[in-house]
């Protein structure tokens, strides 16, 4: 039975919250003191000398898009430009619309989110598992004082001594880049070859410092039902312990699903440290130059993506939990 009343109330519910936030994304950028036109004006300055001209200043305004209106008549234009699409046009990087700066640089964010992600997930969830199935003993112990320790280190840290170690000494690995300027972009073997290779360290140091997350959390889920009821009533049936691991499994990933939707949006703006670090040309390092050059537009565009990315991963959670939960389902009614 399709929970059609469940999946229209948690619709509904998306388009609030997602309203809020395109409000809120349009409120940020511009709490931020200062005049992008102004900041621009003045490194013009800086490299060609001059003094500073008001006119000019508000020449460049006009030519950058930036609006003297009053807020809410900004805000209805804002509106109104997102439901043609219209995501302005790059401040820093003028006259590039942001659109098209986007386009290029989220496939390499999601490609490194994701990978890593769905990596650290599969194995974290698996470490957890095996941890809380032979609890209080010494693998479990040993796995524990992994995960706290990895969940407890900064991220940053970690990408400077991945490539201090295997990029500046060692020259193992690339010190930026997404791929070999030697090498033809497009589906062919050695392109892929050699985005791996440049992504190995960034993949890597998310999946190290996210992975003691799912350990943790999938460890304290499995214990309880390991401890419940219908294992005991399980056992009492003759399930084979392979069979009463694997049901206990399955309701223990529930909560961890929760957190997977998430965290592939907020992994979305998480990455920005490591792809500076290892000048990885994501989202990152163009968010970086935009909030240095006060680039409105670019930055509602990257957070826009973002909102997007974490709403609608929990919509599509929240009702895939209405189908396989029976009790959600219920309660959303």
């Amino acid at each position: 039975m399709i929970p059609y009343k469940y999946i229209f109330k948690k619709s509904i519910a998306f388009l609030v919250v997602l309203y809020a936030a395109i409000t809120l994304n349009f409120l940020l950028p511009r709490l931020i003191p200062g005049d992008p036109a102004e900041v621009v004006y003045l490194a013009i300055i800086k490299e060609g000398g001059g003094s500073v001209n008001p006119v000019y200043i508000h020449q460049l305004e006009a030519e950058y898009g930036i609006s003297n209106a009053p807020m809410y008549t900004q805000y209805l234009q804002y509106l109104e430009d997102l439901l043609h699409g219209n995501l302005g046009i790059s401040i820093a990087f003028f006259p590039e619309p942001v659109s098209s700066i986007l386009s290029e640089a989220l496939p390499w964010t999601l490609y490194l989110v994701i990978t890593s992600i769905v990596i650290s997930f599969f194995i974290g969830n698996r470490l957890g598992r095996y941890a809380g199935i032979n609890r209080n003993t010494f693998r479990d112990l040993l796995i524990d004082l992994f995960s706290m320790f990895m969940a407890s280190f900064p991220a940053f840290v970690l990408a400077f001594i991945m490539l201090d170690i295997f990029s500046v000494d060692s020259g193992i690995f690339p010190i930026g880049g997404a791929y070999s300027s030697s090498v033809n972009i497009g589906f062919n073997m050695p392109f892929i070859v050699s985005a791996i290779y440049h992504s190995f360290l960034p993949i890597l140091t998310i999946i190290l410092t996210s992975i003691g997350g799912w350990v943790l959390g999938m460890r304290n889920n499995i214990i309880p039902n390991v401890n419940s009821d219908f294992i005991s009533f399980s056992e009492n049936l003759g399930l084979q312990k392979e069979q009463i691991n694997r049901i206990a499994y399955r309701n223990a990933i529930l909560p961890n699903l929760t957190g997977f939707s998430m965290s592939i949006g907020l992994s979305v703006s998480g990455v920005i440290i490591e792809e500076s670090i290892f000048s990885y040309p994501g989202v990152g390092l163009y968010m970086i130059t935009a909030i240095d050059s006060l680039d409105y537009p670019l930055l509602q565009g990257i957070f826009l993506m973002v909102i997007i990315a974490v709403l609608v991963g929990n919509l599509v959670v929240d009702i895939l939990y209405g189908f396989f939960d029976p009790r959600i389902r219920q309660e959303g009614e």
